[in-house]
């Protein structure tokens, strides 16, 4: 991002560390100013990620040209009025989850917004980022936007009305991907491994079938199906998990924490 102009973070908590660590990684003299109403947050972060810390939240507006919104979605109101005077044509970022960009556009008097839906996987720089624009956001803010979510790994563009089914397939499927490996392992302890091994080899399982998947060769039942043999084991395992309801339970997982996420939208 050659030329970028200094960018700001108001609250820093774990995204908001994660996204100034991923910035500083890809980007090291890009110049970061962060606030957050906790001072212990970012006293010790903070110096080790080069990150300047401001006084309040409208001198982080004032000294970037791109902010990063990281607070808490019941904290954005009572902000938004504390940076009114400030914020006028500025350029904003937010990952809050149930904020609608146009409720920001209002509250902070600019059409220069963008929403981000990432997932935890921001603090190791792999996370795949969800971007949606208001509607006259101009192609150079854009185009920016767009940079900055892939420092956190990937950026995909998508219309606001899918940031709901982004948050629980995405944001939310984190979650569902851990408990599926905890589950793994605990299977391999109930075979006979210790759980270490068990959860080191089940993380093995995962990656791969995901290379294999990312690689486009094969719809994932084809991939299941070839690894599932006449009369073999895995297709006794995959039975197991049909029995137990399995597609039906993650589909609903899914489908609910989206639901989730469009009720707190409004």
């Amino acid at each position: 991002m050659p030329g970028m102009d200094p960018l700001g973070i108001i609250g820093f908590g774990t995204m908001g560390e994660a996204f100034a660590a991923a910035l500083r990684r890809k980007h090291p003299q890009l110049p970061i100013t962060a606030f957050d109403v906790k001072p212990d947050r970012l006293a010790g972060a903070a110096p080790n990620l080069g990150v300047t810390v401001a006084r309040d939240p409208a001198s982080v507006v004032r000294e970037s040209g791109l902010t990063l919104l990281c607070v808490k979605p019941q904290d954005i109101g009572a902000l938004m009025a504390d940076l009114a005077p400030h914020t006028k044509g500025r350029r904003f970022v937010s990952i809050l989850a149930g904020t609608r960009i146009q409720r920001l556009t209002e509250g902070l008097g600019t059409t220069q917004v963008a929403r981000f839906m990432p997932n935890i996987a921001a603090v190791v720089g792999r996370a795949l980022v969800g971007v949606s624009f208001a509607p006259e956001a101009d192609p150079a803010f854009r185009a920016e936007c767009l940079s900055v979510a892939a420092a956190f790994g990937t950026s995909l563009e998508i219309p606001e009305r899918l940031m709901a089914a982004m948050t629980g397939l995405s944001g939310s499927g984190l979650a569902y991907v851990f408990s599926f490996a905890d589950a793994m392992a605990l299977g391999g302890v109930a075979a006979g491994f210790d759980y270490p091994t068990a959860l080191k080899i089940a993380v093995e399982a995962l990656e791969s079938a995901a290379a294999m998947l990312k690689s486009g060769s094969a719809h994932p039942r084809e991939l299941a199906s070839r690894v599932a043999s006449p009369g073999g084991t895995t297709i006794q395992g995959l039975r197991a998990l049909e029995r137990g309801g399995f597609a039906a339970a993650v589909m609903e997982a899914v489908e609910a924490a989206a639901r989730r996420a469009q009720e707190l939208e409004g």
